[in-house]
């Protein structure tokens, strides 16, 4: 008997966020597509790996697209033991790109098992941002964007590191993850204002482990 993918064990209502999520960013949008997606918090812990992980099965199960998930965070890597597509770690990591020349038979690939794939941090020790200007990772998002419909990233913390701004410049759009009860009115602020100032598009905000209703004038004065 097949094992049934991680999201489809959420509870129906959970799985409809994750799908409108999906639906009302990456699907419909005419003017221009978008291909390449950040996610960061503000602060470690919030959650940023497990939605993810979610997005892209979302993404992955329902609209059929090919997916990469690439795990950019280097300081606390989250998706090494939460992947539930084909992880492509024997031929290519996220550190790779710090080291030398990649042929081209290593770049990662669509799988014929699995409309998602994710490639692993690797190892790493020293500070990543860096590697988002290097002619190394410009090849590395060309070839992503000619073989899937969408490249995620799941990187570092932008409260704490520079790294998530150097890398939001270079893709299509960021979505911010806010854990309820945690993530401080003053750190949204400054997160959209560092946003803004690096011309980065925000496409949305995901509010994780909710309790309890946020008025609709919280998101309007911070994201509106």
């Amino acid at each position: 008997m097949s094992k049934v993918p991680p999201f489809l064990q959420l509870p129906p209502v959970v799985r409809a966020q994750f799908e409108k999520l999906a639906s009302s960013i990456v699907i419909p949008r005419k003017k221009q597509t978008v291909r390449s997606i950040v996610f960061m918090s503000y602060n470690h812990g919030e959650g940023t790996s497990t939605i993810v992980k979610y997005f892209a099965e979302s993404l992955a199960l329902g609209q059929k697209h090919n997916v990469l998930v690439v795990d950019a965070n280097t300081r606390t890597p989250g998706l090494g033991q939460r992947s539930n597509g084909n992880e492509v770690k024997d031929n290519f990591s996220f550190s790779d790109l710090f080291t030398g020349q990649i042929e081209d038979w290593a770049l990662p690939k669509p799988s014929s098992d699995s409309n998602l794939s994710t490639v692993p941090s690797g190892d790493v020790a020293y500070h990543p941002s860096q590697v988002f200007d290097h002619e190394q990772f410009a090849r590395f998002m060309d070839s992503a964007k000619k073989l899937f419909h969408l490249v995620i990233f799941d990187s570092s913390p932008i409260g704490l590191y520079y790294d998530s701004i150097v890398l939001s410049s270079h893709v299509d759009g960021v979505i911010l993850v806010v854990q309820a009860e945690r993530t401080q009115p003053n750190e949204l602020k400054w997160a959209k204002q560092m946003l803004h100032d690096s011309d980065i598009p925000v496409l949305g905000v995901v509010l994780n482990r909710r309790r309890f209703r946020i008025p609709a004038f919280v998101y309007q004065k911070f994201f509106g």
